[in-house]
């Protein structure tokens, strides 16, 4: 056993006291960084004006063009799949696998960014953004809007509430979402109508309409016309009055296209698909379609093939020699569409020729294809336009003709399925070697949310969804 000096236990005893004041005293200096674990590169917190063009560039990437477009543009036969999983696609072969990449970037790059963004704008002390707001709202209700029309029922009410961590939220009902599509776009519109004033934060970093409050309100009115009418089978001549009335605050010319735009540094989806894969080519149905008149806008539509020609890719014919997309979708820097004035006058000459309004369904008809050609070609090409759309009488014009020419100018985007869906136009026969004997009419859940949350609806891809 070992004996202990007191003098020595005193000088340790001291020297433990000694050592301790240090400490404190150091701690109080803050001698180690409280904000060492902190990592610049992933901030808690992000301002609105950084939040928003990232939100809206994964919409135009995401939802707006490759993981939905190309597949939905497959079925309806504007593009063909010719290999892997563009092959399959083409047979209508899709499975949950297969869109968990969308679904997962519709709720954590748009939904929830979009929920805490709008949070900001309204919640913030001190500093009232109902511009802000606006834009979330309108965003929030476009997301809702292209995906509901996909998936059906959506976890919307349920999800999203934070500190509650409801890990397996409730689906909202097709007809609960529209509710909420409509109810955000009327709140947005209130937005917008509030007066400037100093104390007002201003929108900054929109990619979309470069923070124009203006630009904002006629993209919620041309939505909420674009959903009104979505609903023709189910509320009849209410969906078209509805409609029109949205239209005549909507957008007023080709200028005031709601865009997410691309650049030869963040390059467009279909061209970075093009570029990495090349599974997918111009379907016959669409290049047949246009090479009937000598339609302009095929030269933009499709690049030439192998022979200097433009061809496409009988449907399921793995015809990989075909046209693969051209300039105006494929290019690094083409835009993707998220709401076009052309879709908003097929909108109107649509509802005018189910409300028993020849004249003004012609007129707007008219119009709607003149805008497409413009937009597309750049020019007016008026020779073409008098040759074989403005030949067109109001005792001639039918609601297949109305959709066959809505459906060639919204290539490659997501509408022309849900138009389909609609109204049967334009025909589309079975491709070859098809899986499923019809056309699918939605996508599946993806497998993320089927795994981990035991209220997801179980669906095949031949189900209708509620407006359908």
């Amino acid at each position: 056993m070992k004996n202990y000096n007191l003098n020595s236990f005193k000088v340790l005893k001291i020297g433990f006291m000694f050592t301790l004041v240090l400490l404190i005293s150091a701690c109080e200096k803050q001698w180690i960084d409280p904000d060492i674990n902190n990592d610049p590169d992933s901030p808690s917190d992000v301002p609105m004006s950084l939040m928003l063009p990232a939100i809206e560039q994964s919409m135009g990437y995401n939802l707006l063009g490759n993981n939905s477009v190309r597949t939905n543009n497959i079925w309806m036969q504007l593009f063909d799949g010719v290999e892997r999983q563009s092959f399959t696609e083409a047979r209508y072969q899709l499975t949950p696998a297969d869109v968990n990449n969308l679904w997962s970037s519709i709720y954590t790059e748009m939904m929830q960014n979009l929920v805490i963004f709008i949070d900001k704008a309204e919640n913030t002390e001190g500093k009232e953004s109902p511009y802000n707001a606006g834009v979330g709202k309108v965003l929030t209700a476009a997301t809702l809007g292209i995906s509901t029309d996909l998936f059906g029922d959506l976890p919307y009410s349920d999800a999203f509430k934070g500190t509650e961590n409801v890990l397996q939220p409730e689906f909202d009902t097709q007809e609960e979402i529209y509710n909420s599509i409509f109810a955000l776009l009327d709140a947005a519109i209130a937005d917008f109508s509030k007066a400037a004033s100093e104390n007002l934060v201003d929108v900054k970093g929109d990619v979309i309409f470069d923070n124009d409050i203006d630009a904002w309100l006629k993209a919620a009115y041309a939505l909420k016309a674009r959903h009104k009418l979505q609903l023709s089978k189910v509320n009849d001549n209410a969906a078209y009055t509805d409609a029109l009335t949205a239209v005549n605050n909507a957008f007023a010319s080709i200028g005031d296209d709601m865009e997410v735009p691309f650049s030869n540094k963040n390059k467009n989806p279909i061209f970075q698909f093009m570029e990495e894969r090349t599974d997918i080519r111009m379907c016959a149905t669409l290049v047949d379609m246009l090479a009937a008149t000598s339609d302009p806008r095929l030269q933009f539509y499709a690049a030439l093939d192998g022979n200097d020609e433009y061809t496409g890719s009988d449907p399921g014919s793995e015809n990989a020699d075909a046209s693969y997309p051209g300039t105006y979708n494929a290019s690094d820097n083409s835009p993707t569409i998220l709401m076009s004035y052309m879709e908003i006058k097929f909108i109107q000459a649509e509802a005018n020729f189910g409300l028993g309004n020849p004249t003004e369904a012609l007129a707007a008809y008219k119009e709607a294809v003149a805008a497409s050609v413009l937009k597309v070609t750049g020019l007016a090409n008026t020779t073409w336009l008098d040759a074989n759309i403005n030949t067109e009488t109001e005792g001639s014009l039918i609601l297949e003709t109305i959709m066959k020419q809505k459906y060639i100018a919204l290539y490659s985007q997501n509408q022309p399925y849900n138009d389909w869906r609609r109204t049967g136009f334009p025909t589309l026969t079975l491709a070859a070697g098809a899986k499923l004997n019809e056309i699918p009419r939605r996508f599946p859940y993806g497998q993320s949310e089927i795994d981990y949350n035991l209220n997801t609806p179980s669906v095949v891809i031949t189900d209708r969804v509620w407006w359908d």
